[in-house]
């Protein structure tokens, strides 16, 4: 099924046509913003002057799975679990996204941390770069709008970096008018680590924490005045010499 809301009037039904047009359809994946907002934005023609907007559909409508390779992640490096994205039997869909996150975080959170590296198995998925903060956190998207009944790929963890409890999330695009979001996968946990977490560590389990971003930023800069200091010192013996 699909709903709908009309605008009142047409200046704000032109200022809101333009916004869609932006993100309305994306056959070779979902944009760079899905990973602060994974919901897609479809829209429909109404009339001369309006539009309307087809919405999520129930989860309990939907016939997809998100499956691991386990229930548990470790900090050695090059550690990884197997995703897959699955349709029912004799069941489809076109397009997709997928984040880690923690376990159970709302999606529509807006200090929703994104946990990991994907990388694409296939030519059915391509990696996506959600901020740059710490290591390389990203999500994962379709390639082409191609009916597709399962895709799998890898997800690597930053290493020695306890995340706690992760799940993955996805975004499951089957036609233009039919879309879920908030699709899940079971919990995966972290095992054998030791230690406090590190400062970077802190900084990818909550990263709009302020106060740990100025630690971060006050470390770097520490670090930075040291390497500074050292070139300076090794140019100076290098002269002397």
């Amino acid at each position: 099924m699909k709903s709908k809301f009309t605008l009142p009037n047409l200046i704000a039904f032109s200022f809101l046509y333009y916004a869609l047009t932006l993100v309305s359809g994306y056959p070779n994946g979902a944009p760079e913003n899905s990973c602060g907002d994974p919901t897609p934005i479809h829209q429909t023609r109404i009339n001369a002057t309006h539009i309307g907007i087809y919405y999520p559909l129930s989860m309990e409508t939907s016939g997809y799975s998100l499956e691991t390779s386990g229930a548990q992640y470790s900090g050695a490096r090059g550690s990884r679990i197997r995703v897959t994205l699955r349709a029912a039997p004799n069941d489809y869909f076109r397009g997709f996204f997928v984040q880690a996150t923690r376990n159970g975080f709302p999606l529509e959170a807006i200090n929703r941390p994104a946990y990991g590296t994907f990388r694409p198995l296939d030519d059915n998925s391509q990696a996506r770069r959600c901020r740059a903060a710490v290591g390389g956190v990203g999500g994962i998207t379709h390639t082409n709008n191609r009916d597709k009944n399962v895709v799998s790929f890898d997800w690597y963890p930053p290493a020695s970096c306890n995340l706690g409890n992760v799940q993955f999330v996805a975004t499951v695009v089957k036609q233009y008018n039919e879309y879920w979001v908030d699709v899940r996968s079971p919990n995966v946990t972290g095992v054998g680590f030791q230690g406090e977490r590190g400062i970077l560590c802190q900084l990818y389990n909550d990263p709009f924490n302020t106060g740990i971003q100025q630690e971060v930023i006050r470390l770097l800069s520490q670090q930075q005045q040291q390497q500074g200091q050292q070139q300076g010192q090794q140019q100076q013996a290098r002269t002397a010499g």
